[in-house]
């Protein structure tokens, strides 16, 4: 793949470059401490000519909703069992949080990886939930505050930007720099949704600030990366493919992304490629039988009935069958009916 100037001013989109190759980045490293943080607050954000800016006031995070209807669609994160939580069931390390980075040395505040999402998912529904971790370094030491963006577009790395693109922000407040790990959190949506790509390929785009001006403007973190991991993670319940290619703001650190700043993430490592550290929750279709495949493995049997039934003893929300809002035994004889009529 080919990576083509950005349309930063219009007119401006007629050179080509070559997709940078994986040398031209840090030496992989291993983190393991994944720490779990939770957005004090959140609001909307629009990026728009090299610009991110708040445009909306600040609500009060309170946990939103997991919504009945939420299934993993796109999974870069390696939640194979579907709990929020890193797993590795494809063996590539010993501990199941251990991740990718590139040391505390690298910053890329900036970063936009491409994502397709499962197939049978409502391309209409949104994304109403998204995973994902970081390692937050700023100055390396003391505290800094921490404001993620995270947004969604169609266009893919290294392709034509349009460079307008919506989403939200969350406020993590203060964290501690160089925390001995990373962090990572789970974000749903009380109202509203990440739109979902045209076809459901596109990308998503994470930018780390640490603070807004009085125009809303973002002010980039002082040192920041996104995790990395990848879809062929070797389980059995994976969710949506990536390609190689991801735009990182690395070279001129200025929250806009350069024809060299396109890069290929085929390391040759485990998982492969590599990719931001990301998972989207969306809705099935509107198919019954979508439902009754609990596990996502395409075929419908006793695994699909065992899966539901764990779910549905831990009361999540996914074993909300009849979409009441509670779980109980009524939701039991629901997916019992659905999976005697499917298989």
């Amino acid at each position: 793949m080919k990576a083509k100037n950005l349309c930063i001013t219009a007119g401006l989109c007629a050179g080509v470059a070559s997709v940078a190759i994986a040398g031209d980045k840090p030496q992989l490293q291993k983190l393991d401490n994944a720490i779990e943080v939770t957005p004090q607050r959140i609001a909307k954000v629009r990026y728009e000519n090299g610009t991110a800016r708040i445009v909306s006031d600040w609500s009060d995070y309170n946990g939103g909703v997991s919504r009945a209807a939420d299934v993993r669609v796109f999974d870069c994160f390696g939640d194979n069992d579907s709990d929020g939580f890193m797993d590795d069931t494809g063996g590539c390390f010993t501990a199941s949080t251990s991740r990718w980075y590139f040391g505390t040395a690298y910053c890329n505040m900036f970063t936009t990886a491409d994502h397709t999402v499962e197939d049978g998912t409502d391309l209409n529904a949104g994304f109403a939930r998204v995973d994902f971790a970081w390692q937050w370094t700023c100055a390396g030491f003391g505290t800094e505050t921490c404001l993620v963006a995270v947004f969604t577009q169609d266009s893919v790395p290294c392709e034509l930007d349009s460079l307008d693109y919506s989403g939200w922000i969350l406020d993590f407040g203060t964290l501690s720099c160089n925390p001995g790990g990373y962090y990572y959190t789970n974000v749903s949506l009380s109202t509203g949704t990440w739109p979902i790509p045209t076809g459901g390929t596109g990308s998503h785009i994470l930018l780390y600030a640490q603070s807004a001006t009085t125009s809303g403007a973002l002010v980039l973190a002082t040192c920041a990366q996104t995790m990395l991991w990848g879809t062929e993670y070797g389980g059995d319940n994976q969710k949506g493919t990536q390609v190689t290619e991801q735009f990182d703001d690395d070279l001129t650190v200025d929250g806009n992304h350069t024809t060299s700043e396109c890069y290929t993430y085929s390391f040759g490592l485990c998982p492969d490629p590599l990719g931001a550290m990301v998972q989207f929750w969306g809705e099935a279709g509107t198919d019954p039988c979508d439902y009754a495949n609990y596990n996502g493995d395409s075929t419908i049997n006793t695994q699909d009935f065992l899966a539901f039934l764990n779910s549905w003893n831990n009361g999540e929300a996914m074993a909300n069958c009849n979409g009441d809002s509670t779980v109980n035994t009524q939701d039991f004889l629901c997916f019992l009916n659905i999976w005697n009529a499917c298989r």
